[in-house]
């Protein structure tokens, strides 16, 4: 057994040589280190404190010596108990050397010692003690009375010498001498696996981040770890075993061990330092024995927190577009991102607004990434695609068993998930008057309740939203909450439409040419002026429709107008106005259908027009390329050769 790897320390303190050769004689020098010192009453509680602190196990007590060291210091001590057998045993002796015998007693009278006396017919008295000076006294007091024999231990002996008595010592037997060792050797054992238990809990608790504090059923502090005394700024070590009610009483553990009950996330604050505390008591067979402390430091919770969301992060909570990624050729869509960029570093709700695609989660997107909250994540979500109460659920989280349906163990909810971050809450103008309720209520206390929950959960989250409505004239006509509206539209951004921007038509054409890896040719002038005059009410995703559709069913073919045409009549808006149609090259008619808007460019060629266009593609992807021909050569979908006479072309492209 481990137990016995090294042997037993144990420390004989006594007041008499013959118990001492007694318990030598029976000790077993394979299992037991056995140290002894011979002491008086009055120095034994000293000197057995003192052994115990230099790293014995067991102290080893008998008589009234070992019932004083039990009183004053408890475990580990085993006192060799004196049976009836080894009194009347000495008693016997002494009668064979006086006639009236004294016999002592530590603490309380000897149970049976009438019947002895009956039994015996002798003259017997006891002499009961509780110190050395007690015990002299009582001698003294007996040997005044008639006493000529005293019974005891060793100190009972000096001290009948001292005054001419005679005196028997009381030996232990060997049986009780070998149980008193065997119990030894079992309490010694139990310290060491309980000293092992303790270590590895010690190692545990030293290594924990949380700081842990024990007390006791009176509130004394038994156990604490270094990291509570270094969250309390306080040096624990004096306090060991005693009460410290001022501290107890903070934490919450006088309160747990009146009540027996938990008490979980309590926030403490102590100094500058804020502590989320839970305490819980400490049952054995149901009854209080002690309560426990858990400590953690707040920012180690934000800490955690923000780890959570860098992993939400990492699933694609991520804002995927950039400033950069924006076409921006025309002045009013300059103005709106320079106007972007100055809001994306404030903290304040921005409100976007814009006919049907033209960008506005685009633009959301690329106002989280150049935001102070970046690194945190961007949760987006369409609040016309639900039903109310799936978009309430999906918002603000569920308990399980919420309503039928409900997942099991409840569901985070997304302003949960974007905490630290950015929400965007697409067409808010699309949602019910309850829900306007819901949200007013986490803009104005940054906090949310999930559905069927009872707990607040505060959130720190940015609300970008947007809309297609004019949520002035929503509110107007009571359909959308005053409130919530200048709660929304702190900053307000307004997308222009497509056809107020056909500067940029070129630009937003470019990525989808290099995705079918087709030349700029392929968009003969007349198509362009198709292009650039219709009025596009699907704005940039309409546009997006119309040429991906035409390059994917060009095929090999360099351009194909009447293919173009087709799907003009097959996309094209069935409600905009008549409009004149030139002749294009293969004969066929393609409507402008300008609706009335058209710009500084109407007044020249065709061909003048797709110049500029060509000139204007060229410049903007050299500049992106850094002047390397080749890889904007590329990007462009032609030769380098195509692009040096391009280039040769244009003699005051770089000017």
């Amino acid at each position: 057994m481990s137990d016995h790897q090294k042997k037993y320390r144990f420390a004989l303190v006594s007041h008499s040589l013959e118990v001492v050769n007694i318990v030598r004689k029976y000790a077993n020098p394979e299992t037991d280190d056995l140290f002894i010192t011979i002491v008086g009453l009055d120095d034994a509680v000293t000197t057995a404190k003192t052994l115990i602190q230099e790293g014995y196990e067991v102290i080893i007590g008998h008589g009234g010596t070992g019932g004083m060291i039990a009183k004053s210091i408890g475990q580990p001590v085993v006192n060799i108990p004196t049976s009836m057998l080894e009194i009347v045993t000495a008693i016997l002796k002494a009668d064979n050397v006086g006639s009236k015998i004294g016999v002592t007693s530590f603490a309380t009278e000897r149970e049976g010692f009438d019947i002895i006396r009956n039994v015996l017919k002798m003259d017997l008295q006891q002499i009961v003690f509780n110190s050395q000076h007690e015990l002299e006294e009582g001698v003294v007091k007996a040997i005044d009375g008639g006493v000529t024999v005293i019974v005891g231990g060793g100190v009972s002996r000096k001290i009948a010498a001292r005054h001419q008595a005679r005196s028997v010592i009381i030996e232990p037997g060997r049986q009780i001498v070998q149980e008193a060792l065997s119990q030894a050797r079992a309490l010694a054992g139990a310290r060491r696996r309980e000293m092992e238990y303790h270590e590895r809990l010690q190692t545990i608790f030293k290594i924990m981040d949380d700081g842990m504090i024990c007390v006791d059923a009176l509130g004394r502090l038994n156990f604490y770890n270094q990291t509570a005394e270094s969250m309390l700024g306080m040096d624990l070590g004096p306090y060991q075993d005693q009460s410290v009610s001022a501290l107890t009483d903070s934490l919450g553990l006088i309160d747990v061990l009146a009540s027996g009950a938990k008490k979980t996330d309590a926030i403490i604050k102590l100094q500058d330092n804020e502590l989320v505390v839970n305490c819980l008591p400490i049952l054995i067979d149901g009854r209080v024995s002690g309560a426990v402390s858990l400590l953690r430091e707040g920012r180690t919770i934000q800490d955690i927190d923000r780890k959570l969301r860098e992993r939400i992060y990492r699933k694609g909570f991520i804002a995927r577009h950039t400033m950069a990624d924006i076409t921006a050729e025309s002045p009013g869509m300059r103005t709106l991102i320079a106007k972007a960029k100055k809001f994306a570093q404030t903290e304040a709700a921005i409100l976007i607004c814009g006919e049907t695609g033209t960008g506005k989660e685009f633009l959301s997107h690329a106002l989280h990434h150049i935001s102070r909250r970046k690194k945190a994540p961007f949760v987006a979500i369409n609040c016309a695609a639900l039903p109310e109460t799936l978009l309430e659920s999906e918002l603000f989280g569920h308990e399980e068993g919420a309503f039928t349906g409900a997942k099991k163990g409840g569901k985070i909810g997304l302003f949960e998930l974007a905490n630290h971050g950015t929400i965007f809450l697409d067409e808010i103008g699309d949602i019910s008057p309850r829900l306007q309720v819901r949200f007013l209520r986490v803009l104005e206390n940054k906090e949310v309740m999930r559905v069927g929950g009872d707990k607040i959960v505060p959130v720190d989250v940015r609300v970008i939203s947007s809309t297609h409505k004019d949520l002035r004239q929503e509110v107007q006509a009571g359909h959308f909450r005053k409130d919530l509206y200048y709660r929304l539209a702190v900053l307000r951004l307004n997308i222009p439409p497509l056809r107020r921007r056909r500067q940029d038509i070129p630009e937003l054409l470019a990525p989808l040419l290099k995705r079918y890896k087709k030349p700029l040719s392929c968009i003969t002038p007349a198509m362009f002026e198709r292009i650039r005059s219709y009025h596009w009410p699907g704005n940039i995703r309409e546009l997006n429709s119309v040429m991906e559709s035409y390059l994917i069913l060009l095929g090999s073919r360099g351009d194909d107008e009447r293919l173009f045409l087709e799907l003009f009549e097959e996309y094209g808006d069935p409600t905009g106005p008549p409009v004149s149609q030139p002749k294009m090259a293969n004969n066929a008619t393609l409507s402008p259908a300008t609706g009335g808007h058209g710009d500084e460019n109407d007044a020249r060629t065709l061909a003048e027009q797709m110049e500029a266009h060509k000139r204007n593609l060229i410049r903007q992807t050299l500049h992106r390329c850094g002047n390397n021909k080749t890889l904007a050569a590329k990007k462009l979908g032609i030769s380098t050769n195509t692009l040096w006479r391009a280039l040769k072309r244009g003699p005051g492209l770089f000017a």
